[in-house]
């Protein structure tokens, strides 16, 4: 279907999307524009098009063609089951951070207190608090757009995290049971920053130093001194960085580390207890 055709109907409207990317995809973007069910897409190819969502499909097609993510063009992504606001300001949640969640989950206790170290979205520290909502949560990034966005989300999904402004551990003073983080960790030559999503992705949010060592290397050493006795810290990370983050994490001092595996099998998340 060329370019021109026209989008008087769902059905045509559905053709033209899928003819450009994947059909989970192209359904995806067709059904939010036109305000329908997926299944209308099948059931009601006939149903007429007005002019505006019709425009409104041409446009968001072109953008996913052009490499910029679903969850922007959309402006929400699901995580954890919680349906949240995005914006290119901050990193778009993976299902591979779920990870990190279902790692921290169990060292969570019901009154205990968890803090979140660059939070962008919120997705994690909301993804925590939904399951152990009498757990004092604090979220910090660096970025004050972020913080305003975690702190959006926290009231769209209805539950309880403070929000923080701040670079890493930087005017902590409290003391936490458990510490989690999806920091930045990819190499700043990693050729993947120029390639599909990433390019419309925040770098500060991707690109963790030279080797995407140097943030992890700072958080993981600094995090005792804002743990409680006997406190976890859970990191992500990537997938070939594992024997390097373990290494970091013995240096740190902690004990009973164990890695998490992905959805894809891949080493993703690090965590360790404080003595």
């Amino acid at each position: 279907m060329n370019a021109a055709a026209a989008l008087d109907t769902l059905g045509a409207c559905a053709a033209y999307a899928r003819h450009r990317l994947p059909r989970l995809e192209a359904d995806l973007l067709v059904r939010q524009a036109a305000g329908v069910p997926r299944a209308h897409l099948y059931a009601f190819r006939e149903r007429s098009m007005r002019p505006a969502p019709s425009a409104v499909v041409r446009d968001w097609i072109a953008r996913r063609e052009a490499g910029e993510p679903v969850a922007y063009i959309l402006g929400e992504r699901e995580f954890w089951g919680l349906n949240l606001e995005v914006a290119p300001g901050a990193m778009v949640p993976r299902p591979d951070t779920e990870t990190l969640v279902a790692a921290a989950l169990p060292l969570v206790q019901a009154n205990a207190k968890v803090l979140d170290v660059g939070t962008g979205c919120g997705a994690v520290a909301l993804a925590i608090a939904s399951e152990r909502p009498l757990a004092d949560i604090v979220a910090t990034d660096i970025d004050a757009d972020c913080v305003a966005l975690a702190r959006r989300n926290a009231e769209r999904c209805g539950v309880a995290v403070r929000t923080r402004l701040a670079d890493g551990f930087a005017g902590m003073v409290e003391r936490f049971d458990v510490i989690v983080s999806n920091p930045p960790y990819v190499a700043a030559a990693d050729p993947h920053l120029e390639r599909g999503d990433l390019r419309f992705e925040p770098q500060r949010a991707l690109v963790g130093g030279a080797t995407g060592l140097e943030f992890l290397t700072r958080l993981v050493a600094e995090a005792p001194r804002h743990l409680e006795p006997g406190g976890w810290l859970a990191v992500e990370h990537g997938h070939a960085q594992g024997p390097a983050v373990a290494v970091l994490f013995r240096q740190a001092g902690f004990a009973r580390m164990e890695t998490r595996r992905d959805l894809a099998g891949h080493p993703r998340v690090t965590l360790g207890r404080q003595p």
